[in-house]
């Protein structure tokens, strides 16, 4: 039971209807790519870096060994409201591929609590890092000469 090692990278989206309002990639390289907070109602933009604070490893951390054995994809039963989505790959080399997959109703019983800890986990984890890059000026405002500076 050492899946955990074998993994360097995962994928977190959360949909709600046909909306993506949360996207989550980290890489053990450092790679970090975040849009979104969960919430359908904000429209917050794709924010791409690379982090040297180690993001993924304390991710990683939070992450029951335990949940591998159950990777795959679940339909909840009596879905009311909007189709919603929760959707987690962790992957690794050589095909290590270890897919979760919950659709069920914005009104009605959401995913397994021990995946919904790992959404949460991911978002505390990286939401310091995404509002510091939403804060960063603008590739266009970078560039702009200001003669009254």
């Amino acid at each position: 039971m050492h899946e955990k090692l074998l993994i360097d990278k995962v994928l977190i989206t959360l949909e709600v209807g046909e909306k993506t309002c949360l996207f989550i990639l980290l890489g053990k390289d450092g790679i970090l790519h975040r849009k979104g907070d969960g919430n359908p109602v904000h429209d917050l933009p794709l924010q791409r870096g690379v982090s040297k604070l180690k993001h993924f490893d304390a991710f990683m951390m939070t992450v029951n060994e335990g949940i591998f054995a159950y990777s795959g994809v679940r339909r909840q039963p009596d879905i009311m409201g909007e189709i919603c989505r929760l959707t987690i790959i962790f992957q690794g080399p050589n095909d290590v591929d270890f897919p979760f997959r919950v659709v069920y109703g914005s009104d009605s019983d959401g995913p397994p609590r021990e995946l919904v800890e790992i959404l949460i986990n991911a978002v505390k984890i990286t939401e310091g890092w995404y509002q510091e890059e939403l804060n960063q000026p603008q590739e266009e405002e970078k560039k702009r000469w200001k003669f009254w500076k």
